[in-house]
């Protein structure tokens, strides 16, 4: 059975992002500093591509907002 990784993005008030990773192990990891969505974007194409090469899917965390409707 392949294994699940969630990740989050969130967007800071200065602008620039930070994308939180957790392993189904509970492991968190986070990569910050990200200043625009195309880095966003680059990031989460190359964390997709390992997960694929350890056997593991990624999936989005639900904000808080869309967890509530």
């Amino acid at each position: 059975m392949a294994r699940r990784a969630s990740y989050r993005i969130t967007e800071h008030p200065e602008g620039r992002f930070t994308i939180t990773v957790t392993l189904a192990g509970g492991g968190t990891h986070a990569r910050e500093g990200l200043t625009t969505p195309a880095q966003v974007e680059e990031a989460l194409s190359l964390l997709r591509d390992l997960m694929i090469a350890c056997g593991a899917y990624l999936v989005e965390e639900p904000t808080l907002g869309l967890a509530a409707e």
